[in-house]
């Protein structure tokens, strides 16, 4: 027995440290990534089901407000994840923050899965719902930063870009794969089931999931040097961060404001907007959900291959100007003519040039943050941004249509947006083949 153990320590311990090629380093990121945000973002597919459930005392309306209020906290809590686990991945090594980040997510999967009902346990359910949440946002914020880092780090210098693109693709693809488990189990099961147990499923793979991605994850090679991580810890990421990059902290920032608020209202207000203002139904809000992201997905590492060829800056600023100026049209095209497919053809072209302004900022970020700062520097940029400009468009859109009555406004939204973040684009230097320092 003794020796049987021993065999399968030394064979795990080869699977660990075999190298990985190029295009498995990318594999074992964009899994983890993929995973983490399938995990923050299918709680939104089940919210009706678990306000009922762990808020069974309000009315049908402030249950799912309740239950949209826990699932809104984990947006609060992601740029201080960013920012934490980002300082960590500066000091400790990029490998160790992405083993640590799937791990807080499989934990906070577990507690939802496994939370009794508020019929059980009374007031404790959903504050353990809350604790999960609030888990999940600190894993999902802290993810964005090590992995864009190492994936540009790992790259040769012609490459970084398409090498990037593929975490913001790996979010686009757990957003897609959340919408299709959602849509699956509520056509497979009878509603009663639903709200019984079926919506716990999800989480359930969630958990499971977790332990291959933390196995591939721990094969990947560190790119933190032991030099690099000996002066973050005389420096502080963060402080430097704050003072001595707090102009390229602060351009970055705002020249990730475009992408953040148009992928939210794509991938999150428009579906809803459909339902609510054009009366499409819920199984065309769900599939333009899914569409748009897996045009985002194919999208992503297109943008990237055409700005490591043709620069970052020409890229960014042809899919930004494309998209502020077709997004009206877009969305009035739409309102004329409500339909599924109209739907559906609208989230998949804003996508296509969403991709296109996303990624090369992606890149561009954090070939101007040195190394001891990267992961810092990209969590506090692409993290706040998508935290606060983009988590909160949603909101913003809503309450636009309100107060103006007019169904196009979210589309003025989209391109005011675009062109502010045009403006920190100017000052923001262009390292297109650069050797990265």
């Amino acid at each position: 027995m003794q020796s049987f153990q021993e065999s399968v320590a030394v064979s795990t311990l080869a699977l660990e440290k075999a190298a990985l090629s190029k295009t498995q380093v990318i594999a074992a990121t964009t899994l983890g990534t993929a995973l983490e945000f399938y995990d923050f973002t299918i709680y939104s597919f089940f919210a009706i089901q678990i306000g009922q459930i762990f808020f069974p005392s309000a009315s049908p309306v402030n249950q799912f407000l309740l239950s949209i209020g826990v699932f809104g906290v984990g947006f609060v809590v992601r740029p201080l994840g960013g920012i934490v686990i980002g300082a960590y991945a500066d000091r400790a090594g990029r490998k160790k923050a992405m083993v640590l980040t799937i791990m807080l997510m499989a934990l906070s999967c577990a507690l939802i899965a496994c939370a009794p009902t508020y019929a059980v346990a009374g007031m404790a359910a959903p504050l353990i719902v809350l604790v999960a949440r609030l888990i999940q946002g600190f894993a999902a914020g802290g993810e964005f930063g090590p992995g864009t880092t190492l994936l540009v780090e790992y790259a040769s210098d012609s490459t970084r870009a398409f090498f990037a693109s593929w975490n913001f693709a790996a979010t686009a693809l757990g957003l897609a794969l959340g919408a299709a488990v959602a849509t699956l189990i509520n056509v497979t099961l009878p509603k009663d089931a639903v709200l019984a147990w079926g919506w716990r499923i999800p989480f359930v793979l969630g958990i499971v999931a977790a332990p291959v991605g933390m196995l591939i994850r721990r094969r990947l090679e560190e790119t933190l040097s032991d030099a690099s991580s000996r002066g973050n810890q005389q420096r502080g990421a963060l402080k430097a961060a704050l003072t001595t990059h707090l102009k390229l902290t602060i351009l970055g920032t705002f020249a990730e404001l475009g992408g953040s608020v148009s992928v939210y209202i794509t991938a999150f207000f428009l579906p809803s907007h459909a339902v609510r203002t054009l009366h499409l139904s819920s199984t065309a809000s769900v599939a333009s959900g899914v569409i748009s992201s897996l045009v985002l997905f194919v999208a992503a590492p297109v943008a990237g291959k055409l700005a490591d060829r043709f620069s970052r800056k020409r890229v960014l600023v042809v899919s930004r100007m494309i998209l502020l100026l077709s997004v009206y049209p877009a969305f009035a095209w739409l309102s004329a003519q409500p339909s599924a497919f109209m739907l559906c053809a609208v989230s998949a072209f804003l996508a296509l040039f969403i991709a296109g302004q996303i990624v090369p900022v992606l890149v561009m970020i954090p070939e101007l943050f040195p190394k001891h700062v990267r992961a810092t520097g990209i969590a506090l940029t692409y993290v706040v941004s998508a935290s606060f400009f983009g988590g909160f468009s949603p909101f913003v859109a809503s309450w636009l249509v309100a107060l103006t009555g007019n169904p196009l406004a979210p589309a003025w939204y989209v391109a005011a947006a675009c062109a502010v973040s045009l403006v920190p684009v100017i000052w923001l230097r262009d390292r297109t083949g650069e050797a990265l320092n």
